[in-house]
C-alpha cells in the first residue's frame, strides 16, 4: 500500500499492554488508517511515528 505523505497527520500514540497504537490520516480523508504494533515491536513503531507530525 502506497500513502503519499503530503498532508499526512497521527493522532497521539496509544499504549497498551500488549500493543500500542495510532491512527495516520489526511485532511482529504475521512477515516484513517490506524496502525498496530506488538509489543515487540515499540522501537519500529517510534522511528514510524517520528516521520508524521502529531494532529493538532
Amino acid at each position: 500500500m502506497t500513502v503519499p505523505s503530503a498532508g499526512l497527520v497521527r493522532s497521539e500514540l496509544r499504549e497498551r499492554v500488549l500493543n500500542s497504537s495510532f491512527v495516520r490520516s489526511s485532511p482529504s480523508d475521512e477515516e484513517g488508517l490506524r496502525i498496530v504494533y506488538p509489543l515487540p515491536g515499540r522501537r519500529a513503531r517510534d522511528t514510524v511515528a517520528a516521520t508524521v507530525p502529531v494532529a493538532c
